[in-house]
C-alpha cells in the first residue's frame, strides 16, 4: 500500500468514482435508498442532473440535500456508510428502504421507523462486536414520527427488525421460526448495517421503511407486477416524507441533531 494512501482522501475518492458526483456537490443531509426510481423522482421534483457512476445521485445545492441510490445488500450499505462518514459538513442520513411486513396488523404501504434491528448480516460485525445493538439516532426518530404523524394524521409504526443477507429465507422453515419466535416487525437487508457503521463512525442516521410486501402470508411474496405497483402507488409520498424530514432537520434552529450524541 502507497504511504501516501490515506482513509479519508480513500474514501472521498470511493465516494466520487462510485457517485459521478465531486466531494463539494454532496450536501449536509443525505437521502439513501435502493432503488433508481427514487434520485429520478428527487430530480424531477427539483430540477437536478443526476449523477451516475457505479450508483446514482442528485444533488441540490439550495437545500443542502443529496440522495443516493446505493443498491442493494450490508456490503453496499457499509461502503456508503464508510465513505460518507468522511463528508466534512455531513449533518444526518436518512435511508428510504423497502421491507417485507412481518407482524400481522402491517399492511402493503405502511411505513415503520426502526427503533432497532437485528444483526443477521455479515458486514456490521467489522465495525461492531457482535453484542452491540444495531440502532438509529433516537432525535432522527422523533423528528421522523413528529412529520409523518403530523402530514398524515397517522402514527408510523416502530419496532425491532431483522436485517439479513440470506436472500431466499421465505422457503426456509427454520429461519421463519426464528422470526417469529423473537417478535419481528419487519424484515430488509440493510438497517443494521447501516445503523452499526453509523454508530460506530459518529454518523447521525435514522431510516423510514416502507412496507413492500408481507412474505409470510399467503401470496404476498413481492413478484415483478406487484413490485411496479408499489412504485406507482407508494414511493412518491415515501420521498416526500423523506425530503420533509430533512428540510425540518436542517431549519431546527436549536441544532439538536448535531449535539445529541448517537443512540441517545
Amino acid at each position: 500500500m502507497t504511504s501516501s494512501l490515506r482513509p479519508d482522501s480513500y474514501a472521498r475518492n470511493t465516494l466520487e468514482r462510485y457517485t459521478g458526483s465531486s466531494v463539494e456537490e454532496f450536501g449536509s443531509h443525505i437521502i439513501l435508498c435502493n432503488f433508481p426510481r427514487y434520485v429520478h423522482d428527487f430530480a424531477a421534483k427539483k430540477n437536478l442532473q443526476i449523477k451516475s457512476g457505479y450508483w446514482d445521485a442528485a444533488h441540490d445545492q439550495e437545500s443542502g440535500i443529496s440522495i443516493i441510490n446505493y443498491g442493494v445488500g450490508s456490503p453496499s450499505s457499509g461502503i456508503i456508510m464508510h465513505c460518507l462518514s468522511f463528508l466534512d459538513k455531513l449533518r444526518c442520513v436518512i435511508m428510504l428502504g423497502m421491507c417485507g411486513g412481518i407482524a400481522d396488523d402491517l399492511e402493503v404501504g405502511d411505513l415503520i421507523i426502526p427503533t432497532a434491528s437485528i444483526r443477521d448480516e455479515g458486514t456490521s460485525q467489522h465495525y461492531l462486536p457482535k453484542d452491540v445493538p444495531a440502532q438509529p439516532g433516537f432525535w432522527i426518530n422523533r423528528i421522523c414520527e413528529e412529520v409523518i404523524t403530523a402530514r398524515t394524521g397517522k402514527k408510523p409504526r416502530n419496532g425491532i427488525m431483522l436485517t439479513t443477507d440470506y436472500r431466499m429465507w421465505e422457503f426456509d422453515q427454520e429461519f421463519i421460526d426464528y422470526i417469529l419466535k423473537h417478535r419481528i416487525l419487519a424484515i430488509d437487508m440493510e438497517i443494521a448495517t447501516l445503523f452499526s457503521v453509523g454508530y460506530a463512525l459518529n454518523v447521525s442516521v435514522g431510516a423510514i421503511m416502507l412496507v413492500s410486501d408481507q412474505p409470510l402470508r399467503k401470496g404476498g411474496i413481492k413478484s415483478k407486477d406487484s413490485a411496479t405497483e408499489i412504485f406507482r402507488k407508494f414511493t412518491d409520498h415515501h420521498l416526500r416524507m423523506g425530503i420533509e424530514i430533512m428540510e425540518t432537520i436542517r431549519s431546527d434552529d436549536n441544532g439538536a441533531g448535531q449535539e445529541e450524541k448517537i443512540g441517545t
